[in-house]
């Protein structure tokens, strides 16, 4: 049999991922119904998937994802109505994959968002203000960090940078705020100044930008001048000065503009008092961790204190009043995971975009907000702003009706349970797992297609990200959720994992997912890293768990104007790899075939590691890869190599 990838029309898939990765939520919806990281671009796997069918034939095609994390696979498999089996070993992307997928009428998903919304109505007031006949509302209220100054025991207020924001997302705006460190005041002044005089103190301060700080510093004193190290504050003792607001009024038409401005009295940027006993639930310690180390180490104790308790109680009161609905599952699952969704918002963590004004999300870029000192309180029930609940369940619906209208209804959803049977999947059947997918729920030779990707190395460390969203569920099912972080393949120093681990780990996991695998079946995955390491570890993973390369393609992937990305030496492409199960006759297997151009320095870099694992993997060298990828390189015409190591 040829190559599967042979046949996907990479240039095709290209155009249509350039299309699509600019508004994700719009072109493929479901994304949106639960946040995962580095999720795979839904034409790339949808080609794969299409091309798995003309060349392995329809018949029979089981799909098998055993990192299944954002669910693309599981979702497009559905969509051409192939059986699917997908397992994390997190429950949260396990339980959003489930909430994406399960059967619900869509009138009575539009029918249960808007008694829910309805019924937290009176939850608005918190955020409302009158002006004559005129009501306010406020979407957004920035605050800075105050502290003690250590020394002279001034306040000292955290502003790293003047810039708050500028005053609007207008392309013409000229005018910007700028906060004084000294008295905390905002002033409103031309965006080109270079610098400003503080309307509440006259002191004046050059308009200029904070280099990278280094890990202990916060921030100079400005009234004894002595430098501030992070190690010598007193959390206990900061507080959080609000300093702007965003608001619009109700009445005004949806695609009115908000109005950002400095606060004023009477404004509603103070908050409820604390009901210890709704809040209970989330007053769970941080754990410590390679990534949640950076919230202990700026005062946070517990995942309550990330949030305003205006928030927590919005949020748990909306938890508590879908679990008293009467709707079916499909529609309750959805309502769950909007709510649960919106809790990515915390008012004392996410950051405020000062070029654009608008919020990021505390985990936006793979890892939670380090050191915020201006926070962003997002009022969860405005019907405009990023992440608020009324904009999740909208999101929830358009992801159903495209999944309604795109796909046939699986004939049956299963989640199988810590050691249940082994089990072949019937035809349109979907099977949903959690764990460690050293231990798959499918019978041998269950599945003809493993189409997946695994942790991409160390980028991003899911299960400390995921710990939020797992103390959210437990808030919402009474049950905490204490999965096993240390089978997580990611190498990380606090859980003991190294390079080693994570190739241990990811070999496991491919040899057992070569068990399911028909003798005639294909593994596709897909990869970027910039460690050699990393890659030496994937090619020992696939040797070790008997596979060898036969195929490899360059996709388009990530955004180069995401956040996450801008500015950075990161890969905007995937390696897409092919291969089949090793025999006892492959003694010299022959080189992959390559069904990609390699036209930039990037896709050539990503090539030349691909020919590398395969050459690697499959027994046909004595150097070690980096030597091996650097020859590859200049075969492909003495790109600049991009890889460390």
């Amino acid at each position: 049999m040829g190559s599967v990838i042979d046949k996907v029309p990479w240039g095709e898939v290209d155009e249509r991922i350039g299309v699509q990765r600019t508004n994700r939520e719009a072109h493929s919806p479901a994304i949106s119904v639960f946040r995962w990281w580095a999720r795979r671009q839904h034409p790339a796997m949808g080609a794969i998937l299409d091309a798995a069918r003309e060349e392995l034939g329809a018949e029979g095609l089981v799909v098998s994802d055993p990192f299944s994390g954002g669910g693309t696979v599981a979702i497009e498999a559905v969509r051409r109505g192939l059986p699917v089996y997908a397992q994390d070993l997190y429950p949260w992307p396990v339980r959003g994959l489930a909430a994406a997928l399960n059967p619900a009428a869509l009138e009575l998903l539009e029918d249960a968002a808007d008694r829910l919304l309805d019924a937290l109505e009176p939850y608005r007031a918190w955020y409302r203000r009158q002006e004559g006949d005129v009501v306010w509302e406020a979407t957004h209220v920035l605050r800075v960090r105050v502290i003690p100054c250590p020394h002279c025991d001034v306040p000292i207020h955290l502003f790293r940078e003047p810039l708050v924001s500028v005053a609007s997302r207008g392309k013409d705006e000229k005018f910007a705020f700028f906060g004084c460190r000294s008295c905390g005041t905002v002033s409103r002044r031309r965006a080109s100044v270079r610098s400003f005089g503080c309307a509440g103190c006259s002191r004046r301060w050059p308009v200029e930008k904070a280099g990278r700080p280094r890990p202990d510093e916060l921030v100079g004193c400005p009234h004894c001048r002595r430098g501030v190290a992070r190690s010598s504050v007193s959390w206990g003792s900061a507080s959080w000065r609000p300093v702007l607001v965003q608001e619009r009024s109700p009445s005004w038409s949806k695609n009115a503009s908000s109005v950002l401005r400095p606060v004023g009295e009477g404004d509603p940027v103070g908050d409820v008092a604390e009901s210890p006993e709704e809040e209970e639930a989330l007053r769970l310690d941080i754990p410590d961790g390679l990534e949640t180390r950076h919230l202990v180490l700026s005062g946070y104790r517990t995942w309550a204190d990330l949030y305003t308790h205006r928030q927590l109680r919005t949020l748990l009161r909306a938890l508590d009043l879908v679990r008293e609905f009467d709707y079916p599952e499909g529609v309750k699952d959805r309502l769950a995971l909007a709510v649960l969704g919106a809790s990515e918002m915390p008012g004392y963590l996410c950051r405020w975009d000062r070029h654009n004004p608008k919020v990021f999300e505390a985990i936006a870029n793979h890892r939670y907000a380090r050191y915020t000192q201006v926070a962003v309180e997002a009022n969860l029930l405005s019907p405009i702003g990023r992440g608020t609940l009324p904009r999740r369940l909208q999101a929830a619906q358009r992801a159903l009706k495209w999944l309604v209208e795109s796909a046939p209804m699986p004939s049956r959803i299963g989640v199988r349970q810590n050691g249940a049977p082994r089990r072949r999947l019937g035809p349109g059947e979907v099977l949903l797992a959690t764990g460690t997918s050293a231990e798959q729920g499918l019978e041998d030779g269950g599945a003809r297609l493993v189409l997946t990707d695994p942790p991409y190395h160390d980028d991003v460390q899911y299960g400390e990200l995921a710990r939020l969203f797992h103390a959210w569920l437990g808030a919402y099912d009474g049950v905490q959720a204490n999965p096993d972080e240390h089978a997580e393949a990611a190498p990380n120093p606090t859980r003991g994992a190294d390079t080693q681990s994570y190739e241990d780990t990811v070999a496991g996991c491919l040899a057992e997912s070569r068990r399911t695998l028909t003798g005639d079946g294909r593994l596709i995955l897909t990869f970027h890293n910039n460690d050699i390491a990393a890659w030496e570890s994937l090619s020992n993973a696939l040797r070790r768990s008997g596979f060898r390369v036969v195929g490899l393609a360059v996709v388009d992937s990530e955004n180069a104007a995401d956040h996450s990305k801008r500015g950075k030496r990161a890969f905007l492409c995937d390696l897409v790899i092919e291969c089949v199960a090793s025999a006892e006759a492959d003694t010299h297997p022959g080189a992959p075939q390559v069904s990609t151009r390699a036209d930039t320095d990037q896709r050539k870099n990503l090539l030349a590691a691909g020919l590398a694992v395969a050459e690697a993997c499959n027994g046909r060298h004595a150097d070690g890869l980096g030597v091996i990828y650097r020859r590859h390189l200049d075969g492909l015409g003495g790109t600049p190599p991009v890889l460390i190591g």
